[in-house]
């Protein structure tokens, strides 16, 4: 879909439309970080099996078809197999297709272990399977992988989301969930507690940190991790745009991405081009969000992405429909209700020129959508599309909740009623039609 096309759309969209407290959390002061790689990975290093293994690995599992990869290891492998050279090829061969834990955001991933034993190969895909190899749980990294199998995040970085202490019964844990972005999409933390058996029990939770309402604008790459909290004594202004900040800094990353691996796909050049400009318009919304954040007393935190392989086709268009052809473009719908609403001038000036950026970035999303669409079987179409309408389902439940009274009046956002209305034009413009759309 062309700029001028899908501009035209959105200005028809918008004149159409004109018409939970946080808590205090765990006391996290006694509990350790976990081993880590990378800064995001947890180290197998800690692991001791009740059988001795030569070695051991953590493997990625990723549901939308991208090459697993190893997030960690230790040991030497098949250091005891008597064919060494076969028992490395079959342990490289292996390609889990399910994990013993499986964590959802926009889209899906978990993870397997396996693990060497002479010339065994073994492979930990399931619950009952890490139970078998690890069980009794007496390590503190063993305690954190049992957490991961309920689906709850586990942070390297910060200890209110990712920590763990033993305790007379066994460990207690500390994971999250939630990206804050949205008011339906709070930070949660968890206490859970395990087991020497590998039982695994939520003992409580708390809201970390409110969901952040309109945070649309900015393409969110795969592998963004969630957002360190930014001081509550700045006001919801001051946050919303230092949240704002990251996701655009975030961005960069994002297009710098989808050039590469539009680029592997052997894409149009123009395609190239179009991504390329638009990591660099990113750079600059960043500078200007941070800007404004710090206009309400705010300081933005920076982006943590990690770094991920080139995804299939199938990965690519995935992201790209639901970033791109729903949050982007309903971003920019947004963006412009700002320039037009907020009190302040300064916003409305700098919302007006992200709006007019970001227009051109979903325009790439829907020439990408097009693009890829041809190269796609007629069940990976499909999938698309289930996931396209699953996008626009996430977003209007983000969107049922009321702003706080400072951001509709000051950043300009529209109240939920507004927002859904917005939702609406463009689920009857643009959404509903099949792609891909010209």
């Amino acid at each position: 879909m062309r700029q001028a096309t899908l501009s035209r759309m959105l200005s028809q969209a918008l004149l159409a439309s004109l018409s939970v407290s946080s808590g205090c959390g765990v006391d996290v002061s006694s509990f350790d970080a976990p081993l880590c790689v990378g800064g995001y990975a947890l180290a197998v290093d800690g692991l001791h099996p009740a059988m001795p293994v030569d070695y051991i690995e953590l493997r990625s599992v990723d549901e939308l078809g991208s090459a697993s990869r190893v997030l960690s290891s230790t040991g030497s492998k098949c250091a005891t197999a008597p064919m060494r050279v076969a028992c490395e090829a079959a342990v490289d061969g292996t390609m889990p297709t399910a994990g013993f834990y499986r964590r959802c955001t926009d889209h899906c991933e978990g993870g397997a272990l396996i693990a060497t034993r002479g010339g065994e190969v073994i492979v930990v895909d399931s619950k009952a399977k890490l139970d078998a190899l690890l069980a009794p749980y007496d390590t503190p990294q063993e305690a954190l992988m049992a957490a991961l199998t309920t689906g709850q995040w586990i942070s390297c970085s910060d200890k209110k989301r990712g920590s763990v202490r033993a305790v007379a019964d066994g460990y207690e844990v500390v994971t999250s969930t939630g990206s804050g972005c949205g008011t339906s999409d709070p930070v949660r933390q968890h206490l859970l507690h395990v087991d020497a058996n590998g039982t695994v029990e939520e003992r409580s939770s708390y809201i970390l940190e409110a969901g952040t309402p309109g945070c649309i604008i900015g393409r969110r790459p795969e592998g963004l991790h969630a957002a360190r909290s930014v001081r509550r004594a700045a006001g919801c202004v001051g946050r919303y745009f230092a949240d704002n900040a990251r996701l655009e800094q975030a961005s960069v990353k994002a297009f710098s991405a989808l050039e590469t691996e539009l680029r592997w796909h052997r894409a149009p050049a123009s395609l190239l081009r179009m991504a390329k400009r638009a990591a660099q318009e990113e750079v600059r919304h960043t500078r200007v969000t941070r800007r404004l954040a710090k206009r309400y007393g705010a300081t933005a935190k920076a982006a943590s992405v990690r770094s991920l392989p080139v995804r299939s086709l199938l990965s690519l268009a995935i992201e790209n429909v639901q970033e791109g052809c729903v949050r982007e473009t309903f971003g920019v719908l947004v963006g412009r209700w700002q320039a037009l609403h907020a009190a302040d001038p300064a916003i409305r000036r700098a919302m007006w020129r992200i709006a007019r950026d970001e227009g051109r970035h979903a325009a790439l999303s829907w020439q990408v959508a097009r693009w890829v669409h041809g190269q796609l079987s007629v069940d990976a179409q499909a999938q698309v599309e289930q996931a396209k309408r699953q996008a626009i389902e996430t977003l209007r439940a983000e969107l049922q909740n009321e702003p706080e009274a400072p951001l509709v009046r000051l950043a300009g956002l529209p109240r939920a009623a507004e927002a859904l209305r917005l939702l609406a034009q463009l689920e009857e413009r643009l959404w509903l039609q099949p792609l891909p759309v010209r």
